[in-house]
């Protein structure tokens, strides 16, 4: 049996969930742009998920683009998503697809590797790795929408 989520549900946080100076004042756009590239590059070679997306990930698709915007709006930077696409809707976004735990567990199996890749590269410090990764971590377990069980 699914369980009902509504929209208030949504994870989210306030100015007092994030850490001050925020992510996005403290390291800037790079470290979200290089995760949105590097998480779409490993979806587009990983079979357990790839279906689930449109064909193009690549740097400048229009998937990159959502994700770099939305990772920078939630992490403190310009609202460009929400002026672009409305309010965020995560799940209701990814209703239209089947997400059980595997393919979860999958998708976020690529957003650690990327994250790990993303903080080597932009010197992200352990506490802004946390952040992201509990983000990362809650909002993919928030987005199952199959029951597996049955």
């Amino acid at each position: 049996m699914t369980a009902c989520i509504l929209m208030s549900e949504l994870p989210t946080t306030t100015s007092r969930d994030r850490p001050e100076p925020s992510l996005y004042a403290r390291f800037g756009e790079a470290p979200f742009a290089a995760l949105a590239e590097r998480l779409y590059a490993k979806l587009d070679t990983d079979i357990r998920v790839r279906a689930m997306f449109p064909s193009d990930l690549s740097a400048t698709s229009a998937s990159v683009q959502d994700m770099r915007e939305f990772l920078v709006q939630f992490f403190g930077g310009p609202q460009a998503y929400s002026e672009r696409k409305g309010h965020p809707r995560l799940r209701a976004r990814h209703l239209r697809f089947s997400i059980g735990q595997r393919e979860r567990d999958a998708w976020l199996f690529n957003a650690l590797a990327a994250l790990d890749e993303v903080a080597v590269r932009h010197a992200l410090d352990h506490d802004a790795q946390v952040a992201i990764r509990d983000y990362l971590v809650r909002t993919s377990q928030f987005m199952i929408n199959r029951d597996e069980t049955t």
